[in-house]
């Protein structure tokens, strides 16, 4: 099916260059066009799929094909429920990819996941960029039992996702299951791509 797929775009290319050829187009105008086009049939879905889809299911079997990769086996890990997977998937990440802002979140989510709510406090208050410093923050309070100043960090955040996901930690560490579930449910409607697929079993394991 690949292949078949490769080779519909590679048709489409040429046929559209020999036209534009024809049509005695300049060269660069004529190498802009079948580039951009490229772009846009291979490139474009696959960038969809990853930061906008919505679907599960889809977003998935891009990350099945694409596990091979340590940023994307996480997500997959996440789905499995095994803690020991998913550290070994965080520690591949950051072995893998040695931007420091890469470092900054990976430490601090494999804190969290081994469960040392100081180390992943102190962690967080190193994240350079936001809005994931304030949020990892929000998300120490709420586990420290800090609720107000919880809230307060929560209602900064900018994306709406972000504001439900520490609601429902905020719950679940009151114990009002009903509000974490509904706001579980709030946050994973919101998300997009692989953030969606990522939060959806991230919350599967607080169950």
């Amino acid at each position: 099916m690949k292949i078949i797929k490769y080779a519909l775009i590679f048709v489409l290319g040429v046929i559209l260059a020999t036209a534009m050829m024809f049509l005695e187009l300049p060269f660069w105008f004529i190498y802009l066009s079948v580039v951009v086009i490229y772009l846009l049939l291979l490139v474009a879905p696959q960038m969809y799929t990853v930061y906008k889809s919505k679907d599960l299911n889809k977003i998935e079997q891009y990350l099945e094909k694409n596990k091979r990769k340590p940023i994307f086996a996480y997500p997959l890990a996440l789905k499995t429920g095994d803690q020991e997977q998913i550290v070994r998937s965080i520690e591949e990440i950051l072995k893998r990819h040695k931007q420091p802002y890469m470092q900054e979140v990976y430490k601090t989510m494999l804190a969290l996941f081994e469960n040392n709510v100081s180390k992943f406090e102190q962690l967080a208050k190193q994240i350079s960029k936001e809005p994931l410093r304030t949020y990892y923050i929000a998300y120490a309070e709420a586990l420290k039992g800090n609720f107000d100043e919880a809230t307060t960090l929560k209602n900064q955040l900018p994306k709406e996702w972000m504001q439900h996901a520490i609601a429902a930690v905020i719950a679940k560490q009151q114990g009002n299951i009903d509000l974490f579930e509904k706001e579980v449910d709030k946050s994973i409607d919101l998300a997009t791509g692989v953030q969606k697929y990522s939060l959806y079993y991230s919350f599967q394991l607080s169950y």
